[in-house]
């Protein structure tokens, strides 16, 4: 057998290292090609349980307010069907989480923007949580300046981070207890604040409260959960920031701020 010299050898050797180049390349695209379905059937998988789910809970939500019309408010199972209620407005919301922190985390969250009063949003936030703030009961108060100057925002999706925030604050606010909504002006930003007289956050989990990914056993004040993940994406959407201020035993403070609607064309109604 002839002797293949060190030239033959060498001649080789870039080709041999071309062909393995390509073929790595192309398992990559492979890969790429299989994460990018994973991830669009992930996706589809999610919003289909996410609508089946819903519509069947609206049965659930009609029936049971149809039984409270005619149910006296101190009679017999009126307690189980507030709860039933409450349960199902829980689940409809959680769902409505799973949607959208799948479109945080793939960059596609979209939010409309128009110039809106803030003590409206206010208003309706406190109202979507007013039925638990009757069960336990606690005050909520609000302090929002008349002269406040209207923010650039998504309505429907601020009265749903102020909706989040109070809720999480019912959560660990005792009854008797005291919620404080205000909303001020902040430089070129309306920043809002949340306040309660729960048993406050130690400072080594605050920073966990809007992961993604939380410890399946979460440590006492830190059950806000997905809808914290949610919140801060919304918040972060919008061009703001949100945080967390409080000291152990003295309640705790969320903070957010969104830009005033400066140089918007037209007041939205």
């Amino acid at each position: 057998m002839p002797r293949r010299s060190k030239t033959d050898v060498e001649r080789r050797a870039p080709r041999s290292d071309a062909a393995e180049r390509e073929r790595l390349e192309e398992q990559i695209r492979q890969l790429e090609r299989r994460a990018a379905s994973a991830e669009r059937m992930l996706r589809e998988t999610v919003s289909t349980i996410s609508h089946d789910l819903r519509n069947s809970l609206s049965v659930i939500v009609v029936s049971a307010r149809m039984l409270m019309r005619s149910a006296p408010p101190d009679g017999p199972g009126r307690r189980q069907l507030d709860a039933i209620t409450r349960a199902a407005d829980e689940i409809n919301q959680l769902a409505q989480d799973l949607v959208d922190a799948m479109n945080i985390e793939n960059g596609s969250l979209k939010v409309g923007m128009g110039a809106h009063d803030v003590a409206p949003i206010v208003d309706r936030a406190i109202e979507i949580v007013a039925p638990t703030v009757a069960l336990k009961p606690l005050d909520i108060a609000k302090e929002v300046p008349d002269d406040l100057p209207p923010i650039a925002c998504d309505r429907e999706r601020i009265v749903q981070v102020v909706a989040n925030l109070l809720g999480s604050a019912l959560r660990y606010t005792p009854k008797g207890g005291r919620i404080t909504v205000r909303a001020e002006p902040s430089g070129s930003d309306a920043r809002f604040s949340i306040s309660d007289t729960g048993p406050g956050i130690p400072s080594d989990q605050q920073a966990l409260l809007f992961a993604r990914h939380v410890p399946s056993r979460r440590p006492m004040g830190q059950g806000v959960g997905l809808s914290a993940f949610v919140t801060k994406g919304i918040v972060e959407a919008h061009g703001g920031t949100i945080w967390v201020e409080s000291t152990p035993g003295q309640g705790a403070t969320f903070f957010f701020t969104i830009p005033a609607a400066t140089g918007l064309a037209a007041r939205a109604p």
